[in-house]
């Protein structure tokens, strides 16, 4: 909770990224609300107060997940929106051509991206696409498995694409970005 409400201020790719991992650890240990609170909330070396807020933080995701039938896989409804906002604006950006910077470095990406939009056809956008691969290099890396320096390179690639966009969508936000 105290992870996600920062990461979301300065960072819309990384906090969705968090959520991703969130979802995963709920899946881990199977919702169970206890072990997430004794194998995760305490881990922050919270006061009382904010321990509480955090278990209840869980308790709510876990509850989501739920509803949204995703406990084995899948992720909630509204990040699925979040990142259906951040393809929009990605569209807006592409199609004004206003934002010189993004539209070059996502063309320096886009070859990439047909290449991964054949190996994920789920994907519903390129925006989905850019963080299922980064998150999925993530797993790869806690893995440890091997991983090519081509990979490598990708994803420094598509991580960079997915931060510009990430700056301009907090000032699409708070205002500072006229589209």
């Amino acid at each position: 909770m105290l992870v996600a409400k920062e990461k979301r201020k300065e960072n819309i790719a990384e906090y969705i990224l968090y959520l991703y991992q969130v979802e995963d650890l709920i899946r881990a240990f199977q919702s169970d609300i206890n072990l997430i609170q004794e194998k995760l909330v305490t881990s922050y070396q919270a006061d009382e107060k904010t321990s509480a807020e955090i278990t209840d933080w869980y308790n709510n995701l876990a509850i989501m997940m739920e509803k949204e039938g995703i406990q084995e896989k899948g992720h909630l409804q509204f990040l699925t929106n979040l990142i259906g906002d951040i393809n929009g604006l990605h569209i807006q950006l592409m199609n004004t051509g206003t934002e010189k910077v993004y539209v070059q470095t996502f063309n320096a990406v886009s070859g990439l991206i047909t290449e991964l939009k054949q190996k994920n056809s789920t994907a519903k956008n390129d925006i989905q696409l850019g963080l299922d691969t980064v998150y999925g290099f993530l797993l790869l890396r806690m893995k440890k498995a091997e991983i090519s320096e081509a990979t490598v390179n990708a994803i420094k690639q598509i991580s960079q694409w997915l931060g510009i966009l990430s700056n301009l969508y907090k000032n699409y936000e708070e205002g500072k970005l006229d589209l």
